[in-house]
This record gives structure tokens, sequence and C-alpha cells, in this order.
């Protein structure tokens, strides 16, 4: 049974902070207030049988306009001069979460609480993922598996056998004797079984983004709808007449945003591997060689018992409890991380592949279809739920070393612990009429080029290889027609500009003119792509059908990094214990290793006034907020805030003479109806060519304020004004430009061009004349 939420809870409402709809009541709440907003409805009128929402990340305005006076985007430029064109104006900060958080909700991101790729979690000074909250959830009956499946077995069992001997002509003390038997050893097996190998909780997560999208308030209006690939997305939610395939946010099977592996035999290898690609040493170079895959950490069965039994304690008394409980799941044969054994046979000017029971020969610079992985927990779970994943491989090189490149391993279509795509059946659907496709938020692997292991051919390669699959989804939903609510995302002008920039920007410390003469070209070919992506929609246009395309931000070359932490220790309001500097930290520490990894360990809390962390963002060490708060609320809050603004802005870099901060903007400057708990209590918006650097963004204080940005990662957007990177939009139908559009505007424009009513409390406004 759904309970119906009260009004006063619903997001969008005036005056209310939203919260996060629970699955299944969002349609309901949403129902009752499109019945209760039936009259706006009638006056407006419906306008278009069907709307198509095209996004594509980091679709950058200069580089569209550019490219349209110079003939290259005849579709867009046809779409100009129909219908409408303007730049978008991104969110603050114009980052891919926070950007589409806003696109689907209408609210601000102080609303959304998607303000950045990572927050601070609350109560704490550690770093954590912002679009995705992890969690558990209690599996059947929780901590009382065992006594409740062995009575229920138990009792099955009983009754089975006053059946079965009742029949059998046995009555009154020898039927009773022989059920209550039959009872005690099935209950009694059942109940071990249940103690070995049903956990007692199963991973489970919920969406960071708050706020009702606006496919949801369609679906309620009874408006079929699908939604691909959406970033901050994910889980999918279920709702009548709304199918969802989920974007950005959705994890590889090891709980991180895309972890590739390199299989070697070369020991010697060496890389920057920042970006946390697992790199597995290989036993030989030639024949037979067994080596196994990074499987996923066993939450379950290993993590959720240790941190059940160390919660409250601290200390030597929680690493007590720790070794103590590793011991007994260790003597038990229960594995920490479930990897997956397979075998490569390595002859000639080959190599085989022999896993989840296929085999494929590649030759080296071949690439191997979908291998599907069946990860083993134990043999009742693998009966019963049997988890699925898959994977592909590239040879790069057979001699004199192998190097052999595996994706990211991604969940199975049909293997979903926590829903990715709504309804169940639609990953199948897909899965019948495409065969297996990526179901990885990040499905372009910039991680491998970005930590040196591949290069921009194997990076191009698999582009091309996911923007394939997702053209044909698109192709399939436009010719069926049945979603009058079609929304997809495309995200490969995001990635291709980020990896590329370098060799676009002469400014760059590392382009290469012989580089970019080579692979320079390939962004305005990916516009094209994203062109005729749009021509392909454009023909779909009846006179019935609106279209809009929108990207959620632009691009700037990313010369050089800034590192605020640094900064505030040179500047007195930060205290360390040490020196500057230090390892560092990767995504690695970010995704597994938590409280554990040593965040801010060298941090003077006492005498530490503020802190940077995420791409951009500078809290204060507040009372009452921080766990060891120095600042007091009210005066002196202000004071540190006024002088960071005051110090960041007025700062130059002595290497190029440019000032690198535009603005530092307060909380309450960029949003309405946040949280104070959780959001940053400052942001530093970059001018081009600067963003944070790299370890200031997961808190670290390297030893210098500016750094050359001496990665392949040199295109960026995440720290700069939003005025510098600004999106685009355009829309078959005129729209009104009396003002500049916010992303948010998206929202309420394609309600109206359906005929659903307004939403009120939005931050958003309907574009349409």
């Amino acid at each position: 049974m759904i309970n119906l939420l009260p009004l006063r809870d619903l997001p969008g409402l005036a005056g209310h902070r939203p919260r996060r709809i629970v699955p299944g009541r969002a349609v309901v709440a949403a129902g009752i207030l499109l019945l209760a907003w039936s009259a706006v409805a009638a006056a407006d009128g419906e306008r278009f049988e069907r709307v198509i929402v095209l996004g594509f990340d980091g679709a950058d305005a200069r580089l569209v306009s550019q490219y349209m006076d110079e003939g290259r985007l005849p579709n867009l430029a046809r779409l100009r001069q129909q219908g409408t064109y303007a730049p978008l104006r991104s969110t603050n900060p114009p980052q891919t979460p926070v950007s589409w958080a806003s696109f689907a909700t209408g609210l601000n991101p102080g609303r959304t609480e998607i303000f950045d790729f990572l927050r601070r979690k609350e109560g704490t000074y550690l770093p954590e993922f912002a679009m995705v909250h992890e969690g558990k959830r209690p599996f059947l009956f929780g901590p009382r598996n065992p006594p409740m499946v062995g009575a229920l077995a138990g009792v099955a069992a009983a009754l089975g056998a006053v059946v079965a001997l009742w029949f059998a002509r046995v009555r009154g003390a020898r039927l009773l004797a022989a059920a209550l038997a039959a009872g005690a050893i099935v209950g009694g097996g059942g109940a071990w079984l249940a103690a070995r190998w049903l956990p007692e909780a199963v991973p489970d997560a919920t969406n960071g983004r708050h706020g009702l999208p606006f496919w949801t308030a369609a679906a309620a209006a009874g408006i079929p709808s699908r939604v691909i690939h959406v970033p901050a997305n994910f889980p999918a939610e279920s709702h009548d007449h709304l199918e969802i395939l989920s974007g950005l946010g959705v994890p590889d099977m090891r709980g991180r945003i895309g972890s590739p592996s390199l299989f070697t035999s070369d020991a010697s290898l060496a890389f920057d591997n920042q970006f946390s690609v697992e790199v597995v040493q290989l036993s030989g170079r030639r024949g037979r060689i067994e080596t196994a895959l990074a499987g996923p950490v066993n939450d379950p069965f290993w993590t959720y018992p240790i941190q059940d039994a160390t919660t409250g304690l601290s200390g030597d008394e929680k690493q007590a409890a720790r070794e103590r409980v590793e011991g007994s799941l260790k003597s038990r044969g229960v594995r920490k991380r479930l990897d997956v054994p397979f075998v490569l046979e390595a002859t000639g000017q080959d190599l085989t592949i022999d896993l989840g029971g296929r085999r494929e020969t590649l030759k080296p610079a071949g690439w191997s279809d979908w291998f599907v992985v069946p990860v083993a927990v134990n043999p009742l779970v693998d009966r019963v739920a049997g988890l699925r994943g898959m994977v592909r491989f590239k040879l790069l090189a057979l001699d004199p070393e192998i190097r052999l490149y595996m994706s990211p391993l991604m969940f199975h279509p049909l293997c979903q612990p926590v829903p990715f795509a709504t309804p169940r059946g639609l990953a199948g659907d897909l899965l019948d009429q495409f065969g297996p496709f990526k179901t990885l938020g990040w499905p372009i692997d910039t991680w491998s080029l970005a930590s040196g292991v591949t290069d921009e051919r194997h990076f191009l390669e698999d582009l091309e290889f996911t923007v394939a699959a997702e053209e044909k989804m698109l192709d399939r939903a436009l010719e069926s027609g049945e979603a009058r609510l079609y929304v997809q995302v495309f995200d490969f002008t995001d990635r291709i500009g980020h990896m590329l920039w370098r060799l676009h920007d002469p400014g760059h410390p590392l382009y290469d003119a012989a580089a970019a003469a080579q692979y320079a070209p390939e962004i305005p070919r990916a516009y094209e792509r994203m062109d005729k992506i749009v021509g392909r929609a454009m023909a779909h246009l009846d006179g019935k059908t609106a279209l809009l395309v929108c990207s959620d931000h632009g691009f700037a070359s990313f010369r050089r990094g800034v590192n605020y932490n640094t900064w505030l220790a040179k500047n007195g309001l930060m205290t360390l214990k040490g020196a500057m500097g230090g390892s560092g930290k990767t995504l690695e520490d970010l995704f597994d290793k938590g409280e554990s990894a040593g965040f801010f360990k060298n941090v003077d809390w006492s005498r530490t006034k503020a802190y940077a962390l995420g791409l951009g963002n500078i809290y204060v060490n507040l009372l009452g907020r921080e766990p060891r708060g120095s600042v007091a609320p009210g005066r002196e809050y202000e004071e540190v805030r006024d002088a960071i603004v005051a110090g960041l802005e007025a700062l130059v870099d002595p290497k190029t003479g440019e000032k690198p901060v535009t603005k530092v903007y307060k909380r309450e400057e960029m949003y309405s109806g946040f949280d104070p708990r959780i959001m940053p209590d400052l942001r530093v918006a970059n001018s081009e060519h600067y963003r944070i650097g790299w370890q200031s963004t997961l808190g670290e204080v390297p030893l210098e304020i500016f750094e050359d940005n001496l990665k392949v990662w040199s295109g960026d957007h995440c720290s700069n004004d939003p005025s510098l990177v600004p999106g685009i939009l355009f829309s078959s139908v005129r729209l009104q430009q009396e003002r500049e559009p916010f992303i948010g505007d998206l929202f309420p424009t394609t309600l109206a061009l359906l005929g659903v009513p307004a939403v009120p409390g939005i931050d958003g406004r309907s574009l349409l004349r």
C-alpha cells in the first residue's frame, strides 16, 4: 500500500526545503498536484503530442557558435534559424551532476543538495561522493535470519511430513514423532545454512538529489516517458508510465565510478596511477597463465560484520575488535574481495582468454566481445541470486611483454542489486534489442589514458563503441514513438574535451604540435557527430513534436592548478602539525579506504579556521558543525569568510601574471533554501586557464600554491566561473529571449510544451512565449 505524502512535503512547494522522494510516492504526490492545478492546465492547453530532449554533456557554446559559422553543424544551424538558440547559463558550480540535477528538478543546487561531485560527510572532515549515498538494508529478517529461516523450514518440513505420512496411513504418535523429527532436522539445517550463507544486510543506495524530476510530473499526468542516461538519476525510481536507464552515478561492481585493469608480465612497468587503474602482475609471458580479475568487496559477509562489531568503539579497542572479527571470517573461508579467476594462453602472436565458460583469441590491438563474468559469493547465494558482471578486453601488446587492458567490471543488465533500470523489464528489453550494453554511469574510459596505460587511439575506439550503442537506443526510440516525452543525454562531448583539450590549446603546457595535428580535429568531429544525432531527431519533427537540445556547461583550458589548502596554510587560516606535501590521495582512497585513508591527518584543527574540499569549496571550521570546530558563529565566522574572499580575489599567479580567481562566492549569493549544515561556506570560481589543483580536491596540502597541469586531463569546467563556460540551448519552438536562459528552465519549459500544469515553487521559469 502506498502512503500519500502530505502536500506540504512535496518538493517544489514554496517555502519548503525539498526532500528525497520515496520510490512510489512521487507519482501519487505529483498526481495530487496535477489535479489541484487542472484549471491552469485547461487555460494553458496541450501544445505538443511529443517532446524530445537531447542533452550533450559539456557541449561548449563558443565552439558550437564557431562551428556553426564555419558550416560544420548544418542541422543545429537550421534549428537556430527555424527556432531558437541561446547560450545556456549553467549552475554554480558548472559541474555535470550539479547542472543536470537542476535540469531535472528546476531547483538551484542549494535545494537539490547536489553542489559538487564531492561533499563533506556530515559531522566529519571526510569527503564522500555526492550523487549517491551508500547504505545497506536488511535481507529478509536481518539478524533474525537463522532462527526465522530455520523455523519456517522446520514448519514446512513438518507439515510436508504430516501430509506424506497421512497418505501412507501413518497415524497417532508415530506421525507426530516423525513430523517433529523432520521439522527439527530440516529446521536445524536451515538455521545453519542461513547463519553461514545468508547475509543479514545487503548493499543499498539512495539518490543524493532532492526534488521532483519533470519526467515524474509528466508520468503522473499519464504521459509515457523514457529517460536515458541522465546524470544524478540513480537509483532508478519506479513509476507508472515511466522508463529510466540511469546515467552518471551508476557504479561499477567494485563500487567505483570506473576502475579499469591492466594485466601485464612487465614487472618494471610504472605510470601515474592517481586514477586507480588496477594493475595485475602476470606470472609469465608465454603458455598457460592463471590469473584473476578484481571483483567487488564482499560487503554483506565481510564489511558489514566488521562494521557491526566496531560501531561505537575507538582506538585500540576498535582495532582489536576488527582483528578478532577478521580472524573469525578468514577461518570460515570468507573472502574480503570476490576476485574471479580465469586463464590466459599466450602462443605466437595470439592471446586466448578463457573466462566465464567462453574463450576468445585476440591479436595485438584487437578488442574482445563482451565476457559475462560470474561472481561467486557462496553456494546458496550463487544458486538463488547469482551476481553477474561483464567486461571487454583489448590486447595492447604481446611482445616483448604482455599488456592486456580490461574495461571496468560493470553490472550485467540483468543483475541489478540496486536498480539502474526501471521497470525491471526495461533492461531485458534493451538487451534483447541491442545485445549487451554498458551499464556504468561513466561509460567512456578516461582513466586509462589519464594514467598513461593507454593512448588516444584506444580512448577514441572506446568512445566510438560506446556512442554507437547509445545512438542505436535513440534511433529505436525515435522510430517507435512510444514515449511522448523522450530524454537522452550523451557524454562524449564532455569526455573528449577533458582528454584532448591540451591539443586544442597551444598555450597548454602539454601541447604537442605533432599530436595536435593528429588528434585535435577529433574535437570538432565530436561536435559534428552531435549535429548528426540532432539531425536524426529533427527528421521526426512533424508539427506535433517539439525538440529541445541542451548542454549542462561548456569548457575551458586547464593549464594551471591552484591549491587552496596551501594558500590557507600560508596565510594563517590552516595550521599543520608537520610539513606540507605528502604522498597524495587517489580515487582508491575515496572509494575504498574512507576514514582509514587519513584525509587531513596533518591538520591541527584547534588552530585551523578553514579548509578546502571538493572542486572549489571552502568550509569554515565552525564550532557546533565541524567535529573540532574553532570558529565561533556570527562575527568571527563572517570575518573569516571576508578574509578569504579578499585574499583569494586579489591572488596573482607569479608565473603568468594572471588572476586565477574571478570571484569567491558566499553560499547565500548562489543559493536559496539550502541546509547550512552541509552547504560549503564559500566557493572559489576560477578564471579561464585555471582549476583547483588535483590534490586539493581531496583535501591535501601540496607544497606550492600554483602548479602546472601536466596531466592529459587538460580541459575542464568544474571550478570555473559559470559565466566563462556556458552551455547551449536549441529549440524547434521559438522561445522568449528577454532574459538569459538557465538550465533549470528546462523543467517548466518541457512540461509547458506537453501541456502539463506548471509546478509552483521551483526556481526555473518557462521559456515559452
